[in-house]
């Protein structure tokens, strides 16, 4: 593992980061079982209100939550500053987010006013105290450079998403003391999808590989025009979606720039992989691989005729590419991270009680021993069994009750997986601050 250049003076309490995680499994259980009770009738097409609240069950109440959490930790160790007042940061942004999410979904299935409010107050105020911490981190002079700035770009995508989302939100609760009719263009919902999918996540995760993924794994660094400049042509690219719509000729084709670059990255970062120094089975660059080659898939899976969409998924395009993307992709990756931050923030937050007294190291467990291969196996067969589930019930939606036991199933493991860590942490703690 290679951790030149990065430090390890400034983590925020291990609490901070893994509240988050522990939200975010519990919000896929969460999911799993709406889906299970929801009827098959959800899978239709991507407008249904229970799909949409489900949608965004994954992309705010886990994909957002595991990558905020991360931020936290991932500020201090690259770029060797971390948030001020982190506690009161995570405890009230996390609280508001989680209260947020699930107003947000409620609303989509059960529309009240006052549910809208409250997804509208928690969310707005939640982000805003989140950005902006985070924000006074990342203008500061920091090293690590492309990876910073590819966290201040995602960052960048991060509000465009949230006003997007505010806007949609006000329609439904401002009307008629403000006059937001513009924003129920279908363009705007697809822009602030994109944005977030590509720009906010997309662009994260593109710039936290600069680092993770030669320094987990031990393979060369990214090339470097790609790091350089890959997410500011995302970016770019996407604000140009606001000139050219997604739904018209001009939006189509960027959206096909869009993927072919990103696609780039993900032949980059499975290129490296085969070139990485120690030849070892590792469960978390399966996760990687699976992620590559699905959205390689994806991007061809675009440029397919609509005959064939209508053929094999009823014409859910949108629905397909959307659902590929999230689960086959985001959610593979965001596992593939878990599998090794979890053990490794663990074992640094020991280590650094260990240095003040010397004679704790005994008490200091393996590494390996906080996380399993056994049980990173289990996880990884898991997900490509929901995979597999997910496909079924967008080609037989009367088979979606499958889909929602395997996802039950991964995401009930997940989060057994991030309790035992913490279990095995609080274990150790008692011993190494009771070493004498």
């Amino acid at each position: 593992m290679n951790i030149a250049n990065l430090s390890f003076s400034a983590l925020p309490p291990i609490s901070v980061p893994f509240r988050y995680f522990i939200s975010a499994a519990i919000f896929l259980i969460f999911t799993a079982v709406i889906i299970l009770f929801s009827g098959e009738e959800v899978w239709l097409n991507r407008w249904q209100p229970t799909l949409l609240a489900i949608t965004h069950l994954f992309t705010l109440g886990f994909i957002s939550m595991v990558m905020m959490g991360a931020i936290y930790q991932f500020l201090p160790v690259i770029g060797g500053v971390g948030v001020a007042n982190v506690r009161m940061v995570a405890t009230v942004s996390h609280s508001l987010h989680v209260i947020g999410t699930l107003a947000l979904s409620w609303s989509f299935t059960v529309p009240s006013t006052i549910i809208h409010v409250i997804a509208l107050l928690s969310l707005g105020v939640g982000f805003t105290l989140y950005i902006y911490a985070v924000t006074n981190v990342l203008i500061k002079k920091l090293s690590q450079g492309h990876t910073i700035i590819g966290m201040r770009l995602a960052m960048l995508s991060l509000v465009a998403v949230v006003i997007l989302g505010i806007l949609f939100l006000g329609q439904k609760t401002l009307i008629p003391y403000i006059d937001l009719g513009f924003i129920n263009d279908k363009n705007f919902t697809d822009i602030h999808a994109l944005l977030g999918g590509f720009g906010w996540a997309g662009v994260l995760v593109l710039a936290v590989s600069l680092q993770i993924v030669p320094m987990f794994h031990v393979t060369p660094s990214f090339p470097k025009l790609l790091a350089k400049y890959m997410s500011w042509a995302l970016l770019l690219l996407l604000l140009l979606l606001f000139v050219f719509t997604p739904i018209s000729a001009g939006g189509q084709v960027v959206i096909a720039v869009i993927l072919a670059m990103y696609s780039i990255f993900n032949l980059s970062f499975l290129k490296l992989f085969k070139q990485r120094k120690r030849k070892v089975a590792d469960t978390s660059i399966q996760f990687w691989q699976l992620a590559g080659g699905s959205f390689i898939a994806l991007t061809c899976l675009y440029f397919f005729s609509d005959t064939f969409f209508i053929k094999v998924f009823d014409g859910n395009k949108g629905l397909v590419l959307s659902a590929i993307f999230i689960y086959f992709y985001l959610v593979s990756i965001i596992e593939a991270m878990l599998l090794k931050i979890t053990p490794f923030l663990t074992y640094t937050h020991l280590q650094n009680l260990c240095l003040s007294n010397f004679s704790a190291m005994a008490h200091l467990p393996h590494m390996h021993d906080l996380l399993l291969k056994k049980h990173g196996r289990l996880l990884l067969y898991l997900h490509v069994f929901s995979c597999c589930t997910l496909i079924v019930t967008l080609t037989s939606s009367q088979l979606y009750w499958l889909f929602a036991l395997a996802m039950l199933a991964e995401f009930s493991w997940l989060l057994f997986l991030i309790l035992r860590g913490l279990f095995l942490y609080m274990q150790s703690l008692e011993k190494i601050t009771g070493a004498k």
